[in-house]
């Protein structure tokens, strides 16, 4: 009996033991995958060349993804000139990035126009820009430090507390707050809201994993 014990005692003690170097083996994984992200060079629908990362005045880096065809993108125009407004200034490098095949450089163009957004406009065909951010919906907000780590993705307030459910006025507005936390050094951890509006469309991607 004495022996059996001991022998279970072994057993316990070679499991924990595995367990641990598994641990172990793990850390250097963890940390990989904590590594800053790429850092695109854009061109925007002007023909200019943008290189946001690569600043040493740039604190933030926004992507806003929309679709023209998108009401709900569409309503958010005010608000997103006034963020541009107010933050580029702030070292807060903000950019309209259509996803959709559909929309050209003309048409790009024309929608800013008519919906006054100031910002500059990507198109993102290929949808690489689209998946680094991690973007399914339109308008859908992804921000990114300076060292290119996605810090948070998701709405820009919660104005629409679901599709056609939709506030007199946002009660939180989170691509702001997330700014303003930036803007004052606080090292924040990744966090993502729930978007509404209209999905973006990967269907025709030939390699999802670019």
């Amino acid at each position: 009996m004495v022996s059996f014990l001991r022998g279970m005692k072994s057993v316990r003690q070679l499991f924990w033991m595995t367990a641990l170097v598994a641990a172990l083996c793990a850390w250097p994984s963890a940390f990989a995958a904590a590594k800053p992200q790429a850092k695109p060079v854009l061109t925007d629908v002007k023909g200019n060349q943008h290189a946001p990362f690569k600043s040493d005045k740039t604190k933030a880096v926004v992507f806003v993804f929309m679709l023209r065809d998108c009401p709900v993108s569409n309503v958010y125009a005010p608000e997103l000139t006034r963020i541009h407004k107010e933050y580029s200034a702030k070292g807060v490098a903000l950019y309209l990035v259509h996803p959709d095949r559909d929309t050209n450089a003309k048409s790009a163009i024309a929608h800013a126009k008519e919906y006054k957004l100031n910002a500059p406009v990507v198109l993102d065909h290929d949808h690489k820009l689209t998946r680094l951010a991690e973007a399914e919906v339109t308008p859908e907000a992804a921000v990114f430090d300076a060292k290119g780590r996605l810090v948070y993705r998701g709405r820009i307030d919660n104005l629409y507390a679901g599709f056609g459910k939709k506030r007199f006025k946002p009660t939180k507005r989170d691509l702001r707050d997330t700014l303003d936390a930036m803007l004052t050094g606080e090292r924040l951890s990744k966090r993502t809201t729930e978007a509404v509006g209209c999905y973006i469309d990967f269907s025709n991607d030939k390699n999802k994993d670019k």
